[in-house]
């Protein structure tokens, strides 16, 4: 016999309600993705955190009525956040993250209750912390520039594994890769601290913190999961570099540089998504791998 949920339905007002405020914080992620392509990522991804809260969010009535002026005010005035940013960060584009932020939070208040932004604190977490580690990534800057020589050189011998006739030198203490083309031109990458991956790995750190925040695993499955995705980030960031010398070697520079313009992304959201569904199904995961384990100690002996 079939048990009777006692949660109750919500109502035709509330789902359409939910529905036009989902609707008008999607239109926004479009004028990103207009003025600046990839900058949309890591806004989308705090929309679809919201998105998975549409239950929580569907039961909240709405606020005052001078609440709702202002969070209109603030949506009109979201439109300008673009001049107060620019100030601090020169290359900002007109409409990106930080425009999105105000205007998702005064849409909040004229939809429900003040309380929402309590559900609302992981998408506006991981949209300002993701967008503002550019200035993070440039005051880790004196860590990190020393292991350039060590990324320079796992490229190199990944390039010869390939056996592709490839040089290392040095110039001004920058690490050179040269090698020649398939079209018999010379290609020179200068491997500086932006080549690391640091940028990524401070981005997907930042997402796996708003993912475990809300995640009941114990701080073991959690601290274990966390070490693999960074370092993982890491490895991508080793096969992005090796792809665009490829894309350089097999079909010259100009192919070379679009791939360089897009592989990272490419790369990120495919790695980013793979990581969450395996995160997910982590217990399922970790019986087949005990299942192997067993199996091969027991072929061992």
């Amino acid at each position: 016999m079939k048990q009777q949920s006692t949660q109750p339905r919500p109502t035709f007002a509330a789902l359409k309600k939910i529905n036009m405020f989902y609707i008008l914080a999607f239109v926004p992620l479009l004028f990103v993705a207009y003025f600046s392509p990839f900058s949309v990522i890591i806004p989308f991804y705090g929309f679809l955190l919201l998105l998975l809260k549409s239950q929580r969010l569907g039961s909240l009535e709405k606020g005052s009525f001078v609440q709702r002026v202002l969070g209109l005010v603030i949506i009109v005035g979201s439109f300008f956040a673009y001049y107060g940013v620019v100030l601090v960060y020169h290359g900002a584009a007109f409409y990106t993250a930080a425009n999105y932020v105000v205007y998702l939070l005064g849409l909040l208040l004229v939809f429900f209750r003040f309380s929402v932004l309590k559900e609302a604190f992981t998408s506006f977490f991981l949209i300002m912390a993701a967008t503002s580690s550019t200035f993070i990534s440039v005051w880790l800057k004196p860590f990190f520039s020393p292991y350039t020589d060590e990324f320079a050189y796992i490229i190199a011998n990944i390039l010869k594994a390939f056996r592709l006739n490839v040089s290392l030198y040095y110039l001004s203490e920058i690490p050179i890769l040269s090698l020649v083309s398939l079209q018999g031109k010379i290609i020179t990458a200068a491997f500086v601290y932006e080549c690391i991956g640091v940028y990524s790995a401070l981005v997907f750190s930042i997402i796996l913190v708003v993912v475990l925040l809300e995640d009941p695993s114990s701080l073991k499955v959690q601290l274990l999961w966390s070490i693999v995705g960074v370092l993982g980030t890491f490895a991508l960031n080793i096969l992005r570099v090796t792809i665009i010398l490829l894309a350089d070697y097999f079909y010259g520079a100009e192919v070379g540089a679009t791939v360089h313009y897009v592989i990272g992304y490419i790369l990120f959201s495919i790695w980013l998504v793979f990581f969450l569904f395996a995160y997910s199904k982590r217990r399922i995961l970790q019986l087949k791998f005990q299942s192997l384990w067993r199996f091969l100690k027991r072929f061992s002996l």
